[in-house]
């Protein structure tokens, strides 16, 4: 009779836990999903406004929340920044993933990797705008100065930026191993130069693309490409 009534408790335990559980992961998952609508309201905010023009005032009126909500779920509005920023960059860092991974025998991978960033950029700008923005105002470039944000939207997005570094750090070293880059640079000092000049065209190409053809004799791709030819004999 004893052992029937622990028996009882015991299963009576268990259920309560398991309700707690789902309870508390119901809880968890409307919260995220809360978290992801406010991220896609700012999203559309920051596409047409900026950072600067942004206000975390205007992305709750748009969520139809008040701002002390908004606080609930992201701490200020560079967080919510973020949050959207890691978006682009894990769409960058898949367009990047497939090129590397699909050319991986040829002598240099730095055209291809060119490739997946130009249609990275032209088919997902306001993406693009936005990372330019994280990389030249909010990335830390040297760690030792970071801010504590274990976790955080800061240290996700440090991560991603040097991801998409990565692929072309390695594209060079392969290179250089081939004999296909001849440089006195190392690859990360090189990675520097190809991304400074990476996105500075595809920066004056998307400022510039409307009547880009009619203005300048070739079609923004054509001038791309023709970029992508320059840099290649310069590695060589």
């Amino acid at each position: 009779m004893q052992l029937h009534q622990n028996f009882r408790k015991k299963n009576n335990r268990t259920e309560i836990r398991m309700v707690q559980r789902k309870s508390e992961d119901r809880k968890n998952w409307e919260k995220e999903q809360r978290r992801n609508r406010i991220a896609d309201i700012a999203e559309s905010v920051f596409f047409n406004k900026g950072l600067d023009g942004a206000t975390m005032e205007e992305i709750a009126r748009e969520a139809g929340y008040n701002k002390r909500t908004i606080y609930l779920y992201f701490k200020d509005k560079e967080e919510l920044f973020l949050a959207v920023v890691l978006r682009g960059q894990e769409i960058l860092i898949e367009n990047l993933s497939t090129a590397f991974e699909n050319n991986k025998e040829k002598p240099t991978l730095t055209r291809e990797l060119g490739r997946a960033f130009y249609e990275f950029s032209t088919e997902h700008s306001d993406y693009f705008n936005l990372i330019m923005t994280y990389e030249s105002r909010s990335r830390n470039y040297y760690g030792g100065e970071e801010k504590a944000d274990d976790n955080g939207f800061r240290e996700f997005c440090s991560n991603a930026s040097d991801t998409y570094g990565k692929f072309v750090i390695d594209a060079i070293e392969l290179g250089i191993n081939r004999g296909a880059i001849k440089t006195l640079l190392t690859s990360q000092q090189m990675m520097l130069l190809i991304w400074g000049q990476v996105f500075g065209v595809m920066q004056i190409i998307l400022m510039r693309k409307d009547h880009f053809s009619e203005a300048y004799g070739l079609s923004p791709e054509d001038l791309y490409n023709q970029f992508l030819d320059l840099m290649e004999k310069a590695l060589g």
